[in-house]
């Protein structure tokens, strides 16, 4: 009752029920930070007590049979079990609160056999793992995205606006390409596509195309570390429209010539929505319907190409999976030989290694990100019906709901038209507000003075000077930094004596990225 009161209240109602007697396989933990078991057994914790001497790991029981429970808690070892407060007890139902509350990056699934949804379950923790931990390291350093935000704001009135192009090829044919290693037996026919279809890419794909001589009619570029300028490194599209968000990378800037557009989608967070208000950039931000599992530049690309009005939009070399044992196409790395068993004892629950079965049955290796990929893609396609997706990706792992066609045989009706000079014409029709200089100049001076303000307050609470807490701590709610940059901040850090020292240090490096 005072550990997990919800459950115990419906202990009240429960009647012990024995459970099946199964031995439990030696347990090995080591860089996990959560080990979840399905089926509540006292052999788990005894086998992991070694591994809970660190205070930063977690042991969670899952258990769909409150008889079980009630059973377990007349067992002579459940006090001490329950005792330890690295130990935790769920009744299975609603897995993505139960994540939420432990975002982490390495995590490990495992239970009993009796257990039919054991691996239903495993991969729904590790998909949902995977979508908390990103979301949960992009707010805690939240300060690196708001650098990137802060320098990428000077090329905003330099740009084209890539959110004034919607339907403006309507009923354009689209190929959206993937970095997969069934891109190569597919560019002899992507390069007859310069006037019959958009072709659209992000990231590696830039790399991968451009080093054979094809250049996509939009590029995209969203991510904001380091890997995403060394693939902008390696592409030779130079002149290739480049559509990005805020958060992006800015020495990508250097890489190529553009034209650059900006992209209003929602990517940059409630500080890239609040410049944009400023700036009048009401339109619908792109991607309707996309999925929260929606992670990778490609599902982006897709819903540009639906933005844009495109029909039919075909899907290539977007295997999300290890198709012949290589990650990319050549052209993007000089990736040889992946170590599926080196990154599997990783145990990132994004990169975990799945064994799928290929659009032919066949076995192939997938990861957990690529699996949340193709579901993201197929929930896109049914939400727009009116839109023909077709999947021309030779290998890989395919998606739901979207049938495979051989690409030779899907572009064989395509008609001849002057694309990229159509391109380059609709760019020059949609340039950013003349005013947009000026209004970004004005509104950053007002966040940079929040900030100073907030700082100020959170020094009080911190107990740095002196000064009237509680009217610091209602301050603190009315500045546009709060609720721009530290809106979630309760979620952020964990509460504690240590709560607003930990938002003061947060905050200060906020401050750093705008001088």
């Amino acid at each position: 009752m005072e550990r997990f009161p919800a459950l115990g209240l419906m202990m009240g109602t429960a009647e012990c029920k024995s459970r099946p007697e199964e031995a439990i396989p030696p347990i090995a933990l080591d860089k996990e930070e959560v080990f979840y078991f399905y089926g509540l057994h006292e052999e788990v914790y005894f086998q992991s007590k070694e591994w809970l001497k660190n205070p930063e790991k977690k042991l969670v029981f899952i258990e769909d049979d409150l008889g079980i429970i009630a059973s377990f808690l007349e067992n002579p070892a459940a006090e001490k079990i329950l005792s330890n407060s690295q130990v935790y007890i769920e009744l299975l139902g609603d897995i993505e609160p139960l994540v939420q509350r432990f975002p982490v990056k390495r995590v490990e699934v495992a239970g009993l056999a009796s257990k039919k949804k054991l691996r239903r379950l495993r991969i729904e923790i590790l998909r949902k793992t995977a979508l908390a931990h990103g979301l949960h390291m992009d707010r805690l350093h939240g300060y690196q995205p708001f650098h990137n935000f802060v320098q990428n704001l000077a090329h905003l009135p330099n740009s084209f606006y890539a959110n004034g192009l919607k339907g403006a090829f309507t009923n354009v044919p689209a190929i959206v390409c993937g970095a997969g290693p069934s891109l190569g037996p597919t560019i002899k026919t992507l390069r007859k596509m310069e006037n019959k279809a958009l072709i659209i890419a992000g990231g590696s794909t830039l790399a991968a195309l451009s080093s054979r001589g094809i250049l996509p009619h939009f590029g995209m570029a969203l991510d904001p570390n380091l890997e995403e300028l060394r693939r902008m490194k390696n592409s030779f599209a130079f002149e290739v429209p480049i559509l990005y968000s805020t958060r992006v990378h800015p020495d990508i800037f250097r890489t190529c010539n553009g034209p650059f557009g900006y992209m209003r989608s929602g990517i940059g967070g409630l500080v890239e929505l609040w410049i944009e208000e400023e700036l009048g950039l009401l339109d619908p931000l792109l991607g309707d319907f996309l999925s929260p599992e929606t992670i990778s530049v490609t599902g982006i690309c897709i819903a540009y190409a639906q933005f844009l009005g495109c029909n039919p939009i075909l899907l290539n070399g977007i295997d999300m999976a290890y198709t012949g044992g290589s990650r990319y196409a050549s052209g993007v790395t000089d990736e040889k030989k992946i170590a599926f068993d080196a990154i599997d004892r990783e145990k990132s629950a994004a990169d975990r290694i799945l064994r799928k079965k290929d659009r032919n049955g066949k076995t192939v290796y997938s990861a957990v990100r690529w699996i949340m990929e193709s579901a993201s893609i197929s929930h896109f396609a049914k939400k727009h019906p009116e839109v023909e997706f077709i999947n021309t990706t030779i290998g890989g792992i395919g998606f739901k709901g979207i049938d495979y066609v051989p690409i030779e045989e899907a572009v064989k009706d395509f008609k001849e038209q002057n694309l990229r000079e159509q391109v380059f014409q609709k760019i020059d029709a949609n340039p950013m507000p003349a005013f947009t200089r000026e209004k970004i100049s004005e509104q950053m001076e007002e966040l940079k003075k929040s900030l100073a303000r907030l700082i100020d307050s959170l020094e009080i609470l911190a107990g740095e000077r002196k000064g009237i807490a509680a009217l610091a701590e209602m301050e603190i709610q009315e500045e546009i930094a709060t609720l721009f940059l530290f809106y979630d901040i309760r979620q952020i850090l964990k509460p504690g004596e240590l709560f607003w020292k930990n938002w003061l240090d947060l905050a200060r490096k906020y401050e750093r990225m705008l001088l």
